[in-house]
């Protein structure tokens, strides 16, 4: 859901018990000194990504579609294969491929000690269609998305493909799930207090924060 950039700061002003948009963030002459609207704003796309990435699966709306295009370690249909990701790619919601049994919500990484058996000899330390394994790889051409994986042949496909992209500003609006606003507003107003040196304000929204993730 897109929500009004506008919005959130003002929620973010009654967190920092701040009420004039105009009022200058630190005593200074300094005719280029910030407002305190201006570090909200500046403040909003970080919360939103951190957040983001912070929160529990079942905080998350359903995402963006991915996974037009597979490609495969060796015929279609058997073994691994993978699926170059968006660019604004930031969190994995949901994978499944047509002949597995499940979805996977979670991804390992390159450094995951799961990941080099994933290539093993011996077929039960690999995942499979009953209990699949997902990775997220760097590779030249970006994030890459690797499965394993399948058995049922080339007529498999992508049954589910779902992501988070970057939580961007576009027309004065920022997307974020519904269920992960409130924290936004608060990591927003942690930041905030960070950049002021206000280290017990601080503290207290960033224990706000996480509570509202739970």
């Amino acid at each position: 859901m897109n929500y009004l950039v506008a919005d959130i700061q003002r929620d973010v002003r009654i967190a920092l018990d701040y009420n004039p948009t105009s009022e200058a963030l630190l005593e200074t002459e300094d005719i280029d000194t910030l407002t305190l609207e201006e570090v909200i704003a500046s403040k909003v796309e970080d919360a939103a990504r951190l957040v983001t990435l912070a929160a529990p699966q079942h905080l998350l709306e359903g995402g963006e579609p991915f996974g037009d295009s597979v490609s495969w370690d060796s015929e279609p249909g058997y073994g691994p294969g993978r699926i170059a990701l968006p660019d604004d790619f930031l969190r994995l919601v949901s994978f499944k491929m047509s002949d597995w049994d499940m979805a996977v919500t979670s991804a390992i990484t390159e450094d995951d000690a799961a990941y080099p058996m994933q290539r093993s000899r011996y077929p039960g330390l690999r995942g499979n269609p009953q209990k699949p394994v997902v990775a997220i790889v760097t590779q030249p051409i970006g994030q890459v998305l690797e499965f394993f994986s399948c058995t049922a042949g080339p007529d498999v496909y992508v049954k589910r493909a779902r992501y988070i992209p970057i939580p961007k500003i576009v027309g004065g609006y920022i997307p974020l799930s519904p269920k992960l606003r409130p924290a936004v507003v608060y990591y927003t107003a942690y930041l905030v207090a960070q950049a002021t040196q206000q280290a017990d304000l601080a503290a207290t929204l960033l224990s706000t924060a996480n509570d509202l993730m739970k």
